[in-house]
């Protein structure tokens, strides 16, 4: 594509924003492959819907023409140009929410997540949010996704507390997806669950997918994606255990899922709770108030995605978590 072509492919009020601008030539062996699937596998920073409307938009070329049809065929030697748009302003306000940065750089930074604190916005819920607190503290996060700052690499669920890396550049925020989806992100997370796993270490190794029953919940099934973790066992007490988990695969819910299956549901998990176990206990007791479950991605192990350096955060988890912790032998 002819790079001078590139400025009169930005909506009106944008000019003197730059473009970017990624070519591809399509191998021989993709022939016949839709131009969406085939972009989705070597663009891994957008999803195929995200790939799908910049198609619909014009802001793909194939043989230096636009397209749209997300389901045109490519062949060999076929030269692809993607632009991407300048990320539009966020509508999500900065708030002076008191969060724990664990490191930062010019090009990422690692924050612990307190329990009960929602990752990102949603169209219900447009404050409070750890988007929010990052947009305070952190002035540079990237724009992955097509909305300004956001930077945001990997989610924690709502009531999980611990590590989490957040993207200040674009490039920085590419690699690091990468590293996600290839599974070259070492993470270990802490659970106090109820009742004790069936052996002191071992491996979970059980498809997971969405419940036919509750949209809400995952569950075991075996149409669903592959999904491992492995566990070893801390300390007992209390009718209840401290478990070591290392997640090899990164579905939704898994370790709760996971945890459940062995019949050793997370404490003051009440989606993936047993009914036997849900308010009961000294460890319920133990907890009671706290905003959310007792699960804490204590550390994670990355190579940095510009110096290559092999970094390890670890986050230490909040107080009354910990202080459970503590009284388990």
């Amino acid at each position: 594509m002819n790079p001078s072509r590139r400025h009169n492919l930005l909506q009106p009020g944008e000019e003197g924003q730059e473009e970017e601008e990624l070519r591809f030539t399509v191998e021989e062996n993709a022939k016949g492959t839709r131009i969406d699937k085939y972009l989705a596998e070597r663009v891994e920073s957008l999803s195929r819907s995200r790939l799908q409307q910049l198609i619909q938009a014009g802001s793909v070329f194939l043989n230096s023409a636009p397209i749209d049809r997300v389901s045109e065929k490519v062949k060999g030697g076929d030269l692809i140009a993607l632009l991407l748009p300048p990320p539009a302003p966020s509508d999500v306000e900065p708030e002076n929410i008191p969060i724990d940065i664990l490191y930062e750089d010019a090009y990422l930074a690692v924050v612990n997540k307190q329990p009960g604190i929602s990752v990102h916005p949603a169209e219900t819920m447009r404050s409070g949010t750890l988007v929010n607190a990052l947009l305070f503290h952190i002035k540079d996060l990237s724009g992955i996704g097509g909305v300004l700052r956001p930077g945001i690499v990997h989610r924690l669920d709502r009531g999980t507390s611990g590590v989490l890396i957040v993207a200040k550049r674009d490039d920085a925020h590419c690699k690091l997806s990468n590293a996600f989806k290839a599974r070259r992100m070492q993470k270990t997370y802490w659970a106090i669950v109820h009742g004790t796993p069936p052996q002191p270490q071992g491996e979970i190794d059980l498809p997971i997918g969405r419940s036919s029953s509750d949209r809400k919940q995952m569950t075991i099934r075996p149409d669903g994606r592959n999904a491992v973790t492995r566990y070893k066992i801390l300390r007992a007490g209390l009718g209840g255990t401290l478990v070591e988990l290392y997640p090899l695969t990164g579905r939704t819910h898994q370790i709760r899922v996971h945890l459940r299956h062995l019949g050793c549901p997370i404490v003051r998990d009440v989606l993936y709770g047993v009914k036997k176990y849900q308010g009961r206990g000294e460890l319920e007791r133990l907890l009671d108030g706290y905003p959310g479950i007792a699960l804490h991605a204590r550390s994670i192990e990355f190579e940095h995605p510009v110096t290559g350096k092999i970094m390890t955060i670890t986050a230490e988890p909040p107080g009354p978590l910990a202080a459970v912790m503590d009284r388990l032998k």
